[in-house]
């Protein structure tokens, strides 16, 4: 601004007029008095995020522009634009066949023309980068005082901002990055992209060090980083998925240059539920054997034991599943700590399929310790998701609530983007709702939880489809139940995802499914309308009401016949239906079940 109109300015602002209100917009603080307004309280400074929308005005908005535009559409719009006004609308208004974007023109006539030549080139070249600060810019632009002028790019208000949890570090709105992007193309990208390589993995950002050298087309820099990655990395936030990404885009013989290489590509591909390749992949650490150094030899095995009971339990093999594990656990050493927690984790799961909630209890407790002693809240909340479920089994649905919303509180104050953990929390919290009988709510729990997996490739967003098919079927309408199935399954097929995981409790949700569609029978009366406890699964009659009882006396089958006077074939067919209708696989299973859901006292 002139000087002779910053003077005008002043003047204006000095004149004792009660009447005077001035309004202005601007991105950098103009040279005015600004200081003596302030400390006379005659000053109200807003700065770019008290201006964004909020969540409900975005909305508002967006029914007012773009009425038709889907949940997905909005959430990514939400994201990419933190409620900037200006961005939504010009985000909206965009026509694919145009040119050239109206968000790019408007940053070109709005920002960059009035920035000097080199914050432009420091303000594009942020536009590639997923974190920035003054002393990686410093380094980046080594010799043209990159931190200042980083600096000046946040007094003047160029859509940088600080990113929760992570002081010092920024990020560029997502939105300002994807128009700002084709400003910087070709060697010269590809230079600052090699050297933020370098100085983001040696400031301990080694997947954005990843991401950065297979954008400049250099995989063999990229397996090299992946190196240098923790093996807990896997937990956080989205990473399962960018490590699927980095596979697709790395060659395979890359990937298997070291046993670190495979054992985490194994793990993801475990994780993801792809159970071939995963075995694939484990099969390919016997190439690094035997090492020649014992404990390192040890080691290897320990681990690929781990990985290996893994697979079996995925697979439905308890036995070998729980074999492996604890022979792991013999050789396992403490910086191995991740391959403990997961063996502890496996044997309590198969513990509790069998009914051994006791043993279930003992491995998650000291699950529990491992992750916190550790600091990996990741890995705290998926133990903690095991531990919802065997509070359910138990009975204790009052501490499983607590335990989920308290994890969901954790975590929902840093998930500024979607997050799989957080979907999994909110599954968990589905089925309780579900459980005291509040469909709706629970429907509106779990369909949040798929927006927060909704590019997720693993095998637990199947949980999400089988709440909201078991909402549909409890309504009474087996055509919508079916169909979330249907996208169950496709869910699992485009993940490429193991049939073991998946065909078992759709098969039996069907099964529930069919079950409802039966014409009522006269004795067919719930127990849990009766005694005012919701109907979780399916209702039991009082004939297979009568057999769970005695089964859970301790009774066997033949003494259940005996009392009941039918025979040991019935009492196995009823005992067979309780377990689909409950949702089990063993006796013991259903009786956990019933309980937790107050079937049975």
């Amino acid at each position: 601004m002139p000087t002779d109109l910053n003077l005008w300015f002043d003047q204006l602002l000095s004149l004792h007029n009660p009447h005077l209100q001035l309004l202005v917009t601007c991105r950098q603080r103009p040279d005015w008095n600004l200081p003596r307004l302030m400390l006379t309280g005659q000053l109200l400074e807003l700065d770019t995020r008290q201006l964004a929308l909020r969540p409900d005005e975005f909305e508002s908005l967006i029914d007012a522009l773009a009425p038709h535009t889907n949940a997905l559409a909005r959430e990514k719009l939400w994201h990419e634009t933190g409620g900037w006004c200006a961005g939504i609308c010009l985000s909206l208004s965009a026509q694919p066949t145009r040119s050239a974007p109206l968000l790019g023109h408007y940053l070109e006539r709005e920002l960059l023309s009035r920035l000097s030549e080199e914050q432009c080139e420091v303000l594009c070249g942020l536009a590639h980068l997923s974190r920035v600060s003054a002393d990686l810019c410093e380094q980046l632009w080594e010799g043209r005082q990159g931190a200042r002028v980083f600096n000046s790019l946040l007094h003047c208000q160029a859509f940088v901002f600080p990113l929760d949890q992570q002081p010092g570090w920024f990020q560029l709105l997502p939105a300002v990055s994807r128009a700002l992007q084709p400003q910087l193309t070709g060697m010269a990208l590809n230079r600052m992209r090699l050297r933020a390589c370098q100085l983001l993995s040696v400031l301990g950002h080694v997947d954005d060090a990843v991401e950065q050298a297979l954008s400049a087309d250099q995989p063999e820099v990229a397996a090299n980083y992946m190196e240098r990655l923790w093996l807990s990395w896997i937990l956080g936030e989205r990473h399962l998925n960018k490590l699927m990404d980095w596979r697709e885009r790395i060659e395979p013989q890359l990937l298997h240059s070291s046993p670190r290489l495979i054992y985490l590509c194994a793990k993801a591909l475990l994780f993801s539920g792809r159970l071939d390749e995963a075995g694939e992949c484990l099969a390919r650490l016997g190439h690094f054997l035997p090492l020649p150094d014992a404990r390192r030899n040890q080691r290897l095995l320990a681990n690929w034991q781990a990985l290996y009971g893994t697979l079996q339990a995925l697979l439905g093999h308890a036995d070998l599943a729980r074999l492996h594990c604890r022979a792991a656990l013999d050789q396992l050493m403490a910086e191995d700590w991740l391959s403990v927690l997961l063996c502890h984790c496996i044997l309590a799961r198969i513990a509790m399929e069998a009914g051994d909630l006791i043993e279930a209890r003992s491995l998650l407790d000291h699950s529990l310790e491992l992750a916190r002693r550790q600091g990996s809240h990741e890995s705290e909340a998926l133990v903690n998701v095991d531990r919802v479920r065997l509070l359910t089994l138990e009975g204790q649905t009052g501490l499983a609530q607590s335990l989920v919303r308290s994890e969901l509180n954790r975590l929902t104050v840093s998930a500024a983007q979607p997050h799989p953990l957080l979907g999994r929390l909110l599954f968990a919290q589905g089925e309780l709702l579900l459980q005291q009988g509040y469909a709706s709510e629970a429907e509106v729990v779990v369909q949040a939880g798929l927006l927060q997996v909704r590019d997720c490739c693993a095998p637990f967003v199947l949980n999400g489809y089988l709440l909201l098919a078991e909402i549909a079927s409890r309504s009474l309408d087996p055509e919508k139940a079916r169909w979330h199935l249907y996208e169950a399954e496709r869910r699992m097929h485009w993940g490429k995802i193991h049939p073991a995981c998946y065909q078992g409790p759709i098969a039996r949700q069907n099964a529930r499914i069919a079950a409802r569609e039966q014409p009522a029978i006269d004795d067919k009366v719930s127990p849990a309308r009766l005694s005012g406890v919701p109907d979780y699964q399916d209702d039991l009659t009082p004939r297979e009401l009568s057999v769970l009882k005695l089964l859970a006396e301790g009774m066997s089958v033949r003494e259940v016949g005996s009392r009941l006077f039918i025979s040991e074939n019935t009492v196995k067919t009823h005992a067979k239906n309780i377990n689909v209708k409950l949702g089990a696989c063993r006796r013991t299973q259903a009786i956990n079940s019933a309980k937790a859901m107050g079937i049975l006292a």
